[in-house]
């Protein structure tokens, strides 16, 4: 009897044991979820299927990727023989990429990159039917991105290359670019004394700089003999040049005063807002040749640039002419677009004339002047010789 009881009694123990801990595991689970204890997240391992995420992210990056390369091989500086950017209106500004009209230029620009070929070198080019001015252009104080464009006009004949300078050495403080022309022409052959010019624009972001004056540079001068195995050295971006810094004040100066003139202009030509419109959208550059001292002169070529675009024209009858005119002043007219392939040309920015002629040795057989351009729509005049 005694045994049986103290059965009972441990199975009663054993009951109360269980049902105290079944008691107060329930009252810390409710407590838990009552006072929001939750367990840090960073106790947990996050355990998720990224098939659908991988495989759209493959896609997209293909995408960008593929957009890339179609946007390298557009790139601006490669492709600037037929890219000019377009504006309806002169005061409208461009700053999408949706404004950029491709249009056929009349002349060709080469691509150089200064790591592929060996613009660097110091070394004399070598050829008898060449004449060679050596550009060495100061790049210490730009920035190496974007490209330069270069114009220039050397013995009668245009010179137009864009030089890139996203892959130049950083390093290096000066770029030397070899500017090879012909000897002779059927216009001109070189003389010692012949003048000559060349620009560079530094052209950082096409689109954003579109509508204002990129930093650029010129220089003329004289070529050396052309005999020598010396060519000749012309300078660009030199610290103490003051080329950029005059056209820079003129352009600021002018930008309120302009727009002012062009909103009077439009109000008060009511039917002929179109018409002006379109001559404050031109450029107009009047060459004068005076020709007094040489009255006999058969042949020239005018040349005029301006924000890196050039044009020419070539007289190939100048008694003819001189004759109708009944004196001895031949001029020409030269109409640009203010759209270029490297901006907008604006008020300030800075043109050059050049005039060649093998009749006009001595002294020179070419001749050059540079002004800064102070109208649009009207003529800009300039005296060459």
């Amino acid at each position: 009897m005694k045994r049986k009881l103290f059965n009972i009694n441990k199975i009663s123990i054993i009951l109360v044991v269980f049902s105290i801990l079944f008691f107060l595991s329930s009252s810390n689970y409710v407590y838990s979820l009552n006072n929001n204890n939750e367990i840090k997240d960073d106790e947990f391992d996050y355990i998720f299927d990224p098939g659908e995420y991988i495989d759209d992210e493959n896609k997209e990056q293909e995408k960008n990727i593929n957009t890339s390369k179609i946007n390298n091989q557009d790139n601006l500086v490669n492709n600037q023989d037929n890219l000019a950017q377009h504006s309806d209106k002169s005061s409208n500004i461009i700053n999408t990429k949706e404004d950029i009209n491709l249009v056929n230029k009349s002349h060709t620009k080469k691509s150089i990159n200064p790591n592929y070929e060996d613009q660097n070198s110091d070394n004399d080019f070598n050829d008898k039917d060449k004449i060679v001015v050596k550009e060495r252009i100061n790049v210490a104080n730009i920035e190496k991105i974007g490209f330069l464009n270069i114009a220039g006009f050397i013995n009668g004949q245009e010179v137009l290359k864009n030089l890139t300078l996203d892959n130049f050495d950083p390093s290096k403080q000066t770029l030397n670019v070899n500017l090879v022309v012909d000897k002779e022409t059927d216009i001109i052959k070189a003389g010692d004394r012949d003048e000559f010019f060349v620009c560079a624009y530094h052209i950082k972001d096409l689109l954003k700089e579109y509508n204002s004056m990129p930093y650029f540079d010129c220089d003329e001068g004289d070529l050396l003999g052309p005999d020598t195995a010396t060519p000749t050295i012309s300078r660009l971006f030199s610290p103490n040049s003051l080329v950029y810094r005059d056209s820079q004040n003129v352009f600021n100066n002018s930008s309120n005063k302009y727009t002012q003139l062009l909103s009077t202009n439009n109000n008060n030509n009511n039917g002929n807002e179109e018409q002006t419109e379109k001559n404050e959208e031109q450029v107009k550059i009047k060459i004068y040749v005076p020709l007094e001292d040489r009255k006999n002169t058969q042949k020239l070529k005018i040349a005029v640039m301006i924000k890196g675009e050039i044009k020419s024209a070539i007289i190939d009858n100048v008694q003819e002419e001189l004759n109708k005119l009944g004196g001895y002043t031949i001029s020409r007219t030269f109409t640009f677009d203010r759209d270029t392939n490297i901006g907008k040309i604006q008020i300030g920015d800075r043109y050059h004339a050049c005039v060649t002629s093998t009749d006009l040795n001595p002294p020179e057989g070419s001749e050059c002047e540079k002004r800064i351009l102070k109208n649009f729509g009207r003529e800009n005049v300039l005296y060459v010789r």
